[in-house]
């Protein structure tokens, strides 16, 4: 979210967010104190602001001409999947988004008029779960027409979900311990931790995530024993390796594996006594939120 100051600096420069300003100076004021009250609004429901945006600004300024120029809110069956593509197509993903307009009786307390109009719709969105806004202005027979579309990205959510995974000791844990109940369940000894073969499973992690590939084998052609002797694990008798790409949880890694036959050997195999885990989190060059998981097995 932007800090405070930066947010009262958009405020001042509207046409740097939300494209060329408003010609009509009475309009132009009215989007801003818009957006101030939504401001209040959201503090005082302990949430943070929300910020322009441009591509939801443009959306905003063709939907309240539309709605001014008809007197009422235009719509079509098509009307959401087609706003849906062109945030994707202006570079923003969405995870949801929504819009509402208001045709008012003056331009004093627009979002008070919004909230006893539609009382529903100002809680759920206007005080709901988003990050971004845009607001159009324009006027139907000299009464403000004002759209207001708020959304929340797709790469907001995915990183909420990926947080707990930042707790790498946490997260070890919880896939040891998954593993070690399916093995029992199968009769098997269950597996010890090893700092050494996290260490062989966060350097894969890490250098998939950084260079771009997803393979067992770097590259430069290193295997998983040699990453887990390079790491001086001694007398390797038996490695094994399970890697897994997606914003998983640690069961559900662990499930994911257990679905399919290759890794569900390496998980359930009598030939390992000990056990290693790597996540890494980044961005890949789609611009993609991208999580990679590496389990090492290794016995001595």
């Amino acid at each position: 979210m932007l800090p405070r100051v930066l947010a009262l600096v958009l405020l001042a420069l509207p046409g740097s967010v939300c494209g060329p300003t408003v010609e009509n100076p009475i309009e132009e004021s009215l989007r801003e104190t818009i957006l101030a009250e939504i401001q209040t609004v959201r503090r005082q429901a302990g949430l943070e602001p929300l910020e322009l945006h441009p591509a939801l600004c443009e959306i905003a300024r063709d939907e309240v001409e539309a709605v001014a120029a008809s007197g009422g809110t235009p719509g079509s069956a098509g009307h959401i999947p087609a706003t849906t593509r062109r945030l994707y197509r202006a570079g923003y993903a969405p995870h949801a988004w929504t819009e509402g307009s208001l045709i008012g009786t003056s331009d004093e307390g627009i979002l008070d008029q919004w909230r006893r109009a539609r009382p529903e719709w100002f809680a759920e969105n206007v005080a709901g779960d988003f990050e971004h806004v845009g607001i159009g202005v324009a006027r139907h027979r000299g009464r403000p027409v004002v759209t207001l579309v708020m959304a929340l990205a797709k790469r907001t959510v995915e990183w909420r979900q990926a947080a707990p995974l930042a707790d790498l000791p946490a997260v070890r844990a919880l896939v040891l311990a998954t593993v070690n109940e399916i093995r029992r369940a199968h009769g098997r000894d269950p597996l010890t931790a090893d700092g050494m073969l996290d260490v062989a499973a966060q350097r894969h992690a890490e250098d998939m995530q950084r260079r771009g590939y997803y393979d067992h084998d770097s590259p430069e052609g290193e295997s998983s024993r040699q990453r887990v002797k390079a790491t001086g694990y001694k007398g390797a008798r038996t490695v094994g390796e399970n890697i897994a790409k997606g914003l998983f949880t640690p069961d559900e890694v662990v499930h994911r594996w257990m679905n399919s036959s290759g890794h569900r050997r390496n998980i359930l195999t009598k030939r390992v006594t000990e056990m290693g885990l790597g996540v890494a989190v980044g961005v890949n060059e789609a611009d993609e939120l991208e999580v990679l998981w590496v389990q090492v097995f290794a016995s001595r």
